[in-house]
């Protein structure tokens, strides 16, 4: 699969296939099974409780909700989870046992035992236990996340048959409330992932014991020192990552403020181009944006304390303890076995100490997910028969199903799109470009050079203390002992403070580089956005939305993370090896072959990848959307035979989803034992050369430390690729967007007069225009001319007949022959701001913003109050917005409530006197219209835009009755033009 990946385009039927024991079907029947029992128990026991007059402990006690569902997980999944548990086991003995194979190489370099074959025993026992334990690891996580993503799946899949039986038999709440479904499918992912954490709970208990009983050995109480610093600062940690969720509340407040108004944005797309009030909207949704990098910013500054946190944290417990073991007792030397014990059992101390001290939220939130989702399981039988049936299993392999709603239909066309494999890398390679660019070369190279100088100083601590192992040897006295030792806790400490400097310095830089990245990208896709023609956006709403929300969040959060993770990773590695190669030189002779093996997998691994991932982003298979997908059907649809295509249509989302995560995690753990494979080869390399060369011990408890460090580094190094190649994905959505084919210049050399036009006076020429990518037909060959103040009407059977015309006028098609003048100006030379600008039109449903309701009329603030007032009262409209609280600036919401349809109406025309146009254009009212409110419109229209000229659009001739002349369309053709009375007699055309 990988080779067909790094070779061509990818398809679902070129990945593995699951296990019949990890199929969809399999396990939900095992869930079932296991879940009808509990159910049976409960129905039992609450039988047995009523008799007696005590309630049931199952839900309404606190002390037990949540233990059925846990227990029906447990009986799925057991024999798995004690795999889990004995490799769990396994890896956590070898993380212990290799460090400590390693010290018996230092040790014999120390002591030279007798007989020479020791050390090459010592070297092949070192690879031995590292390749074990990377294969008890390597096996560990991947089982583990199959494992949750088939609870994932068990949980999901019951979560939709409950939500499909309630929305059946219960209030329409479960029938539309979307982000009550959401909800619910975020806590069967949790409740997912705490399936393995609650199985492997005792894991950070026997760790840390290990770990302290081995330090204490070495150092005695001094490890104390460090153990108590680490638990001081966890306070401050916590106090930290509370301000930090505190500012992400703040952040998604103001993220959901910006993502309402782009919606808005938009849905309200064609009324904000023919408006020309794009700029106005582009600074709303740049101010709201502001706002939103400003709380990025903060949160950016925090992530140096936890860059702290993960850098200088080991560092500050390694100089504590070190220190406190040096000054307690001036008899107290440190040996090179013992610098190797602590640094590295220091550094594997940390991360189960905190998971130890966290495992009572752990525990809670355990109970909190698996009380909610036991209480929505038990509300009423899940009638499972439904979901899981044999042939409906049967034909989710088969090809797909017309869809039961549009929504479905048009992910399924998404995922039908094949790109071609290599104008995919390309794209992809020009969307990190794309990145960097906008990030900044010049913060790319200050990062770069601050992570180097961080991995550096790290190094150089290591080397300081190894070095210090080899000097205390000559040392002779106590003085001189004294005062080599307080120098090299000085230089460490001095070290230490320069790593803690750096690190803010690079927190620094990746956060303005980020900002910058964030606010140029959206800028410009914003940009990009508002110069699409109407018709192109119309067709790609959805993913315009995806773009500038859930694309932009991922780089304005994860990517930065991640690119932390990447460059530190990256430079540890480099570094490392540098370091090994200036000790040894003849290892460098082992880098290049190294090196290209690692990128040769890595580069094979991408492609497929890559390619997984953007099949997993599908929204064709993704939970999520299958949430509004299904609301979709339920709202659209009844009947059994369509329930059946909406439940089948669910299951192949499920067994297409659980395939792709399989996938991804065979390919994920595949390079990850690679790479552990090479840290394996490096460090028996190393130390067959070191047992060969024979240098002085410091020197081989440095490089050991070095070679066992990178064998971490390597094994997070294809995790951090993976998670940026995800967040790529989301940056070529955007470049995808950027792309897109845009609408003519707002503005060009040529501008019309200031009062253009002075008379209204609209001439077509044989006018041909280009059709539309939405099916509105094309006007064809039209010849007419339309005097200067006449009110005319056009009909049309079709409404699409009068849209061209609008088009054609507003330039949202682009004539394809003829001309279209006004005034006796080719509307064609100038600018669309230029035209749009001097047009207006009252379309069939009224379009209000939300703002305040001045800036609905004058949202530049071209007019003063008073002559706002006054197109208020000439549309009979200022008693009633006098009467609202804060009057011009009363907020209307996206909704526009406040207003009825009718009034709606008269505040678009109260726009249009304001704009004081000489061509109107009216068209008819979709819904129904208070008749008073519509005479009221009339009137002002005829009182206030009597020399100007209006177009009423209507597919009711007897609504144009009124006008000058009436002008049939059919099919793009304007078939009568002529006086309403003249029509009337000439055929049945006009009055049907």
């Amino acid at each position: 699969m990988v080779v067909m990946g790094h070779r061509g385009p990818l398809q679902l039927f070129d990945l593995l296939k699951l296990y019949n024991e990890d199929s969809v079907h399999t396990l939900c029947s095992v869930f079932d099974h296991e879940w009808e029992k509990q159910q049976n128990n409960y129905k039992e026991r609450s039988d047995l409780e009523d008799d007696s007059g005590r309630k049931s402990l199952l839900v309404t006690s606190k002390t037990n909700a949540g233990y059925s569902l846990l227990y029906t997980l447990w009986k799925t999944f057991h024999p798995s989870l004690i795999k889990i548990v004995l490799l769990r086991l396994s890896s956590d003995l070898f993380s212990i046992l290799v460090p400590i194979t390693i010290r018996w190489v230092i040790l014999f370099s120390e002591r030279q035992a007798m007989f020479g074959w020791t050390g090459y025993t010592y070297a092949l026992v070192v690879f031995g236990a590292l390749c074990c334990g990377a294969f008890s690891q390597h096996h560990f996580e991947k089982r583990s996340r199959i494992i949750t993503a088939n609870a994932h799946a068990i949980l999901s899949g019951t979560v939709y048959r409950k939500i499909k039986t309630l929305s059946l038999s219960h209030s329409s709440r479960w029938h539309s409330d979307t982000s009550h479904r959401e909800d619910m499918l975020g806590e069967a992912e949790r409740v997912a992932e705490l399936v393995v954490t609650l199985a492997c709970i005792w894991s950070s208990p026997l760790r840390v014991t290990l770990y302290l009983g081995l330090l204490w050995a070495k150092l005695g109480p001094s490890v104390l020192v460090g153990v108590t610093l680490l638990l001081v600062l966890i306070p401050v940690k916590s106090a930290v990552e509370r301000k930090a969720k505190q500012l992400r509340r703040t952040h998604r407040v103001i993220r959901e403020k910006s993502e309402q108004l782009i919606k808005e944005m938009l849905h309200k797309y064609q009324a904000l181009k023919l408006l020309t009030w794009e700029s106005w909207f582009f600074q709303r949704v740049t101010e709201s944006r502001t706002r939103e990098l400003e709380m990025l910013r903060i949160q950016g500054f925090l992530t140096a304390f936890s860059m702290l946190d993960s850098i200088c944290m080991p560092f500050l417990v390694i100089f504590s303890s070190l220190g406190a073991f040096v000054l307690v007792d001036d008899g107290n030397v440190l040996t090179s076995s013992q610098i190797f014990t602590s640094v590295c059992f220091f550094r594997l101390l940390r991360p189960p100490l905190l998971e130890f001290l966290g495992l009572f939220s752990v525990l809670k939130q355990a109970q909190q997910s698996f009380c909610y989702l036991e209480k929505i399981f038990l509300t009423e039988d899940l009638g499972t028969s439904q979901f899981l049936t044999k042939g409906a299993t049967e034909e989710s392999s088969a090809d797909s199903t017309q869809q039961p709603c549009d929504e479905c239909q048009e992910k399924q066309n998404d995922s039908d799109e094949k790109r071609d494999h290599y104008h995919f890398r390309n794209e992809f390679r020009e969307a990190c470009w794309l990145y960097l660019g906008a990030f900044g070369w010049h913060w790319v190279s200050v990062c770069s050079l601050v992570y180097l100088s961080v991995c550096a100083v790290s190094l150089a601590q290591d080397g300081v203390l190894c070095m210090w192992t080899g000097e205390a040897k000559e040392v002779q006295g106590l003085d001189g002992w004294k005062e080599l030792r307080n120098s090299r806790l000085s230089a460490y400490a001095l070290l230490g403070l320069l790593q803690a400097f750096l690190v803010c310095c690079a927190a620094y830089c990746l956060t303005c580089g980020s900002l910058k990245a964030s606010r140029t990208l959206h800028t410009e896709l914003l940009s990009d956005v508002l110069h699409l023609p109407v018709h192109s956006q119309k067709m790609n709403t959805r993913k315009l939305m995806q773009a500038l929300t859930q694309d932009m969040q991922v780089i304005d959060e994860e990517l930065p993370k991640h690119l932390h993770s990447i460059l530190k990773s990256l430079l540890d590695v480099l570094s490392t090896i540098t370091l090994i190669s200036f000790i040894i030189p003849v290892f460098s002779l082992a880098v290049c072959p190294m090196i290209i093996l690692l990128l040769h997998i890595q580069s094979r691994i991408s492609s497929t990848h890559m390619q997984i991932r953007n099949m997993e982003a599908n929204p064709a298979v993704s939970l999520t959307s299958l949430a509004r997908v299904t609301q979709c059907a339920e709202a659209s649809l009844s009947g059994p035979e369509h329930r059946a295509v909406c439940l089948k249509h669910c299951l192949q989302a499920f067994t297409q989803n659980l395939l792709l995560k399989y996938n991804t995690i065979n390919t994920e753990s595949w390079v990850v034992l690679w790479f552990d494979g090479v840290a394996g080869i490096v460090l028996l390399l190393v130390s067959l050369i070191l047992l060969q060369t024979q240098p002085e011990s410091g020197l081989v408890a440095l490089t050991l430390i070095c070679s066992f460090n990178i064998k971490e580094a390597l094994h997070y190094c294809p995790q951090a690729a993976s998670v940026i190649t995800t967040d790529m994905l989301s940056l070529q959505n955007l470049f995808d967007s950027a792309k897109a084919e845009k609408e003519a210049e707002w503005t060009v050399n040529y501008r019309p007069p200031y009062d253009w036009p002075q008379h209204g006076e609209v001439k077509f020429r044989n006018y041909e225009s280009e059709a539309s990518s939405d099916g509105t037909p094309a006007l064809r060959g039209v010849h007419l001319t339309i005097l200067k103040g006449e009110k005319i009407g056009v009909v049309s059977r079709q409404k699409t007949d009068t849209d061209v015309l609008i088009n054609s006028l507003f330039r949202s098609v682009e004539a394809r022959s003829g001309a279209l003048l006004i005034d006796n100006i080719n509307i064609s030379r100038m600018g669309l701001h230029d035209l749009r600008g001097r047009l207006q039109i009252i379309s069939q449903v009224p379009v209000l913003f939300s703002g305040p309701l001045r800036a609905n009329l004058d949202p530049f603030a071209e007019h003063s109050d008073a002559q706002v007032w006054l197109a208020l009262e000439l549309c009979h409209l200022k008693e009633s917005v006098q009467q609202m609280p804060a009057q011009l600036l009363h907020p209307v919401q996206r909704t526009a409530l406040a207003f009825s349809f009718g009034q709606r109406r008269l505040l678009c025309l109260a726009r249009a006197l304001l704009a004081r146009v000489r061509i109107l254009l009216v068209e008819e009212p979709l819904h129904h219209v208070d008749p008073e409110t519509e005479d009221l419109l009339q009137q002002v229209i005829h009182a206030e835009f009597k020399d100007c000229t209006v177009l009423f659009l209507s597919q009711n001739p007897l609504s144009v009755l009124h006008t000058d002349r009436v002008l049939v369309l059919d099919k793009g053709q304007a078939v009568k033009f002529d006086a309403p009375s003249t029509l009337l007699q000439q055929g049945p055309l006009f009055s049907q």
